[in-house]
């Protein structure tokens, strides 16, 4: 047998002989779950006493952080319920805190960002806290119709990945956070916001249907347009620029990929949320994560499988989008608490004989409340989800 044929047969062997990745259990827990060291005690306690691997703990959701940053100023919600606090600081550190918590009970912790939400609400920061929105307004994505997204009351105004300034930026919050002892870091919302259509209205009421549909179309600003005017001439076509900003998207999380390597080589876990249905994230989201499965540019993909009668076959998807190997050690389904528990507890066991990497449930506060007890759905799940 000719040695590298020898070679070959050895790996598949050696391949076949790996065991299997462990499973993951993990929980998102976000920012609005918390405001004071006790209640982030409270929660990983909590977390960790139910037997879960992993904790998605949320630390930057608009533009702002939770944990000190040079880059960012800390977000309001620490010091009170107003705006003009943006910036205040808190005294405490929960990303630091979450760890410290963490590590005796062997939970992992991984930093949970929004990626490129830039501002929500209908109030502008004060502009002395130099917030993305009065900053850098010009970093904001462009609609059809020509206007820069504005944020609602409940909605963000996203940052575009196509501006080297933003990815510059967003690669220096990832820098931060490598430098704690963190497992892994979580990305969400690394997308175009296709479903601003349905909360567009409150900026634009008097608007049409139709012309609501334009305010939702992103991005037209003159850098994306000029990159697809160089790429493809005059004559682009739907396909290509679907592929380009998918290409955008995809550059933002290679990006992203780089700086944790640099940082914390092969010990940190990069993971994403993504939408339960692939295709339709590859079209309308930009969001290419199957092909980022496949390729391994990212540890887990967060599957967002929250629906009820579409889950089986998103589910489907996933796996043929992520490939088999892909969706073994890097497929993460997320399971919706909101749902009833006799469904959440259907579709665990039906992630557990996927072959799928692990399951993830949104999430805490649906299954602890406002003072960290557990709920009914809880004491209902909690025992029947644990290994």
């Amino acid at each position: 047998m000719a040695v590298t044929a020898l070679v070959a047969v050895l790996y598949v062997a050696f391949r076949a002989a790996d065991p299997a990745p462990p499973p993951v259990r993990a929980l998102w827990v976000t920012r609005f779950d918390y405001r004071t060291p006790e209640d982030v005690r409270s929660i990983i306690r909590n977390v960790a006493d139910a037997g879960f691997t992993d904790v998605f703990f949320q630390i930057r959701g608009n533009g702002t952080t939770f944990y000190p940053s040079r880059i960012e100023p800390r977000a309001y919600e620490l010091s009170g319920n107003s705006v003009d606090l943006l910036g205040a600081d808190p005294g405490w550190d929960p990303l630091q805190l979450a760890i410290d918590e963490a590590k005796p009970a062997g939970l992992r912790v991984h930093a949970y960002m929004n990626v490129l939400p830039g501002w929500k609400g209908l109030s502008d920061p004060p502009v002395e806290a130099e917030q993305l929105w009065t900053a850098h307004p010009d970093w904001f994505m462009v609609d059809s119709t020509g206007a820069k997204m504005l944020p609602t009351s409940g909605w963000y105004a996203f940052v575009n990945p196509v501006l080297p300034e933003v990815r510059a930026h967003l690669r220096g919050i990832v820098k931060e956070l490598c430098r704690y002892d963190v497992a892994g870091i979580h990305l969400d919302y690394i997308r175009y916001p296709y479903d601003y259509h349905l909360v567009a209205g409150q900026r634009y009421p008097d608007a049409p249907k139709e012309e609501l549909m334009r305010h939702a179309d992103f991005s037209y600003d003159p850098a994306s347009q000029a990159a697809l005017l160089e790429r493809y001439g005059w004559k682009i076509t739907k396909k290509e620029i679907t592929q380009f900003r998918c290409e955008s998207v995809t550059r933002l999380v290679r990006d992203i990929s780089y700086v944790m390597q640099l940082e914390k080589p092969g010990r940190c876990v990069l993971s994403a949320a993504v939408l339960g249905n692939p295709v339709d994230g590859r079209n309308h989201a930009y969001q290419d994560s199957g092909a980022w499965a496949r390729t391994g540019l990212v540890d887990w993909i967060v599957q967002m499988n929250y629906g009820t009668k579409s889950f089986t076959r998103y589910l489907g998807l996933i796996r043929k989008a992520a490939g088999r190997r892909g969706f073994g050690a890097g497929v993460v389904v997320g399971v919706n608490c909101e749902n009833d528990a006799e469904i959440i507890l259907r579709q665990i066991d039906a992630v557990r004989h996927s072959g799928a990497r692990g399951v993830a449930l949104f999430s805490y506060t649906y299954l602890f409340d406002d003072e960290h007890r557990l709920t009914e759905k809880g004491r209902t799940l909690l025992p029947k989800i644990r290994p």
